[in-house]
C-alpha cells in the first residue's frame, strides 16, 4: 500500500512538472515589439494574483502586472515567473540554488485562458497612480524587459514573481505599505505551513529542509513573497498621494479557492504508529530484562536518521539556499549516524555514542519548546521515542564491540 501510495505520489508530481514546462512552454513569449516610451492618460495598471492550484508548483499561487492602455491597444501582462527548462545543467542548478527566472509579456487573452484550463482563480487589483509614476513604473517595465535585464536569480523568499511587484511600487514611491497586517507575529515557516499543510509529505518534506532563518518573524514588506500576501499587502496600503493604494479590485476568472484547514494527516498517522510499536517493543524488553530482537532494526534507524541529516548538511553547506542554512534538525538527524550504523558490530564506541545522542536529541526536544527551531510535528514523536530507546540501548554491557543482546 506505502509503495502504490508512493508511485502515485511520483506520478503526480511528475505530472505537474511536465504541465508546468509545457505551460511555460505556451506562455513565455519573448517581447521583441517596440512600444512607446510613455502610456497614455487612460492606461491602467494593476496586478493580478491567481489563486492556489492543485498541482505542488501552483500551491502558492502566482502574481503578475497588466498593462492596459486602449489608447495604444496595448493589453499585456508582465511575467516574472517563467524559466527556460532548456538551459545546461538545469536540474544539478535548480538543486544548487543558481536558479535563474525571466521576466516575460503575453498578451492578457492568453495569460487568461491558461488560469481557465487550470480552473484557478484571477483577481485583479487596479493600482491608483499618478501620472508620474505611472510612467516611471512605465520605464522601469522597458527596461527590465530588455534581453540583458529579463533573468534573474530567483530566490524563494527575497527574489520572486511577487516581491518584484512590490519591488516596483516601491522604487515609483506610489506605496505607503502598512504598520500591520495581523495581530501577533507570524513567522516564514507557519506563513508558508498555510499553504502545504494538505499536501502532508511536502509539508514535512519542507519543514525538514528549512533551517533558523525561516523562523524570524515577517515584516509587512516581507509577506509580499506569497502572492496572496501581496493581494492582502496592497488591499492594505495607501497611495503615496492619499486614499487608498487598490482603486478598483474585481475578480475577472470567478473559480473559488478555500484553504484547507488543518489536520491529522497519514503521515503524522504513520509517524505515531511507528512511535509506538517501537515503544511498546522497548518497554517489553525492558520489562523481560532483555534487549532482545533483530539488531538491524536500530541500525536501520540510524543509517536512514544518517541519510537524512547528511542531506541536510549538503543543503546547508553545499548550495546557495540560505534558507536551509542552520538547520537545528541536524541535532537529532546526525550524519554520524551512517558511521554507526556501518561500523555497528566493531565500533567499541557505539554505547557511548547512543547515550549522548540520546542526551542530545533529549535536549533539542526540551530547547524546541523555549527558542530552537521546531521538530516537524510529523517526526516528534518519534524523535522521542528514538531518543528513549537509544539510552536504553546505550546502557547495555559491550562485549567484543558488540551491544550484547
Amino acid at each position: 500500500m506505502m509503495i502504490r501510495s508512493g508511485y502515485k505520489l511520483l506520478r503526480r508530481c511528475a505530472c505537474a512538472v511536465l504541465m508546468l514546462v509545457i505551460s511555460l512552454g505556451l506562455t513565455s513569449q519573448r517581447a521583441t515589439a517596440q512600444f512607446a516610451d510613455s502610456l497614455s492618460s487612460q492606461a491602467r495598471i494593476s496586478v493580478l494574483t491567481a489563486n492556489p492550484g492543485q498541482e505542488v508548483y501552483s500551491l502558492w499561487g502566482h502574481s503578475a502586472l497588466r498593462v492596459s492602455d486602449p489608447v495604444q491597444g496595448f493589453d499585456a501582462v508582465f511575467n516574472w515567473g517563467t524559466f527556460d527548462v532548456t538551459q545546461p545543467y538545469f536540474v544539478p542548478r535548480f538543486a544548487f540554488g543558481a536558479m535563474e527566472y525571466e521576466l516575460s509579456l503575453e498578451p492578457m487573452t492568453r495569460f487568461m485562458r491558461g488560469y481557465a484550463a487550470q480552473e484557478r482563480g484571477v483577481i485583479e487589483q487596479e493600482i491608483a497612480l499618478s501620472d508620474q509614476a505611472k510612467q516611471a513604473l512605465w520605464a522601469l517595465l522597458l527596461e527590465n524587459l530588455k534581453p540583458d535585464n529579463r533573468a534573474y536569480a530567483y530566490d524563494f523568499v527575497r527574489d520572486n514573481c511577487s516581491t518584484r511587484i512590490l519591488d516596483l511600487l516601491i522604487a515609483v514611491e506610489a506605496i505607503a505599505l502598512p504598520e500591520s497586517l495581523l495581530e501577533g507575529q507570524q513567522t516564514y515557516r507557519q506563513v508558508i505551513d498555510g499553504y502545504v499543510h494538505q499536501v502532508a509529505w511536502l509539508d514535512l518534506g519542507i519543514d525538514l529542509a528549512f533551517g533558523h532563518p525561516m523562523d524570524r518573524s515577517v515584516a509587512p514588506e516581507d509577506r509580499a513573497f506569497l502572492p496572496l500576501d501581496l493581494m492582502r499587502t496592497l488591499e492594505a496600503s495607501a497611495s503615496s498621494e492619499s486614499g487608498p493604494l487598490v482603486r478598483d479590485e474585481r475578480i475577472v476568472l470567478d473559480y473559488s479557492w478555500y484553504p484547507a484547514p488543518p489536520r491529522f494527516d497519514r503521515v503524522q498517522w504513520l509517524f505515531w504508529v511507528v512511535s509506538i510499536l517501537i515503544l511498546v517493543f522497548t518497554a517489553r524488553s525492558i520489562r523481560s530484562n532483555s534487549l532482545n530482537g533483530p539488531e538491524s532494526i536500530d541500525r536501520v534507524f540510524l543509517f536512514v536518521l544518517g541519510i537524512m541529516g547528511f542531506i541536510l548538511l549538503l543543503m546547508w553547506l553545499a548550495t546557495l539556499h540560505w534558507v536551509t542554512g542552520w538547520n537545528a534538525d541536524l541535532l537529532w538527524a546526525l550524519p554520524t549516524h551512517l558511521i554507526a550504523a556501518i561500523w555497528w558490530k566493531r565500533a567499541s564506541w557505539l554505547t557511548t555514542y547512543l547515550r549522548a545522542c540520546s542526551l542530545l536529541m533529549a535536549v533539542t526536544l526540551v530547547a524546541q519548546l523555549v527558542w530552537l527551531q521546531s521538530i516537524p510535528p510529523a517526526m516528534t514523536p518519534l524523535v522521542a521515542v528514538l531518543a528513549w530507546r537509544f539510552w536504553v540501548i546505550g546502557r547495555q554491557p559491550v562485549s567484543s564491540g558488540r551491544v550484547m543482546r
